[in-house]
């Protein structure tokens, strides 16, 4: 008579390099919560498994070669789907590219919670219509949307919003968890979201690649409940800023 086993899925995590949205392909990762390290099962390329654990709320330290550690904050009361699973977006450590460029924006900022954001130049898709009562957005030439949230850049107004994919027939469709809370436009473009890193301490990183051609971003960054936006460029001169404030201090890096 065959042995039969049972585990409990606990947690998957999704490991993404955040300037490209790559699966993080390094296995030497560390999982630590509480002082203790999580027996996470590697599954392929960028993603671990959690099996049979105590499903307990808290902050898990993810430390991965090659990228800055990163805190994740866990709470299984709203991790929905089949199985709880989050999604981890690491900034890249520099030494590890020897020949590619970035762009950095850091300093300090009395109060910042969030800073990210998204290429004016390389969209994933462009948008045909948008279904409120469906929550489901329709898109022509758009590319494999792999992560779990995404922007819908409204360029004119210089901003965008964050929408997160609750399930994606194929690529050209699109079902939000929630509605979106802006007005979308034909032909506007969605991208994917690069994620900076805050501290309580104001300072702040984030870390956008250079790919030779100019970087064009639009930044969201929030600080003590307020969200402003910033268009970036960098030209060979160095990092100009657009807009009417200018709290960051950038420089582009060579490694």
């Amino acid at each position: 008579m065959a042995n039969t086993f049972h585990y409990q899925l606990d947690l998957v995590v999704w490991l993404l390099d955040t300037t490209t949205g790559c699966p993080v392909t390094e296995q030497q990762v560390l999982f630590v919560q509480d002082g203790q390290t999580l027996p996470f099962h590697f599954r392929g390329a960028g993603v671990y498994v959690l099996l049979d654990g105590e499903r307990k709320d808290g902050k898990m330290t993810v430390a991965v070669r090659g990228y800055l550690e990163t805190a994740v904050d866990i709470r299984y009361g709203e991790l929905t789907g089949r199985y709880p699973e989050v999604y981890v977006a690491l900034i890249p450590d520099r030494p590890k590219y020897g020949s590619c460029d970035f762009v950095d924006i850091s300093g300090t900022l009395s109060g910042i919670s969030s800073i990210s954001a998204v290429s004016l130049t390389d969209p994933f898709g462009k948008v045909v219509s948008y279904n409120a009562g469906k929550r489901q957005i329709k898109l022509s030439a758009a590319r494999k949307l792999d992560e779990q949230a995404y922007a819908l850049i409204h360029e004119q107004a210089e901003c965008f919003e964050e929408f997160h994919v609750a399930s994606a027939k194929n690529k050209l469709l699109l079902r939000l968890t929630q509605p979106l809370e802006t007005e979308l436009k034909p032909e506007e473009e969605i991208s994917r979201i690069v994620r900076g890193r805050t501290e309580k301490n104001g300072n702040y990183l984030l870390r956008l690649r250079e790919d030779g051609q100019g970087t064009h971003y639009l930044v969201r960054y929030v600080i003590k409940g307020r969200t402003t936006f910033k268009k970036i460029t960098a030209e060979s001169e160095g990092l100009l800023f657009t807009g009417q404030e200018c709290a960051f201090t950038a420089h582009s890096v060579r490694t």
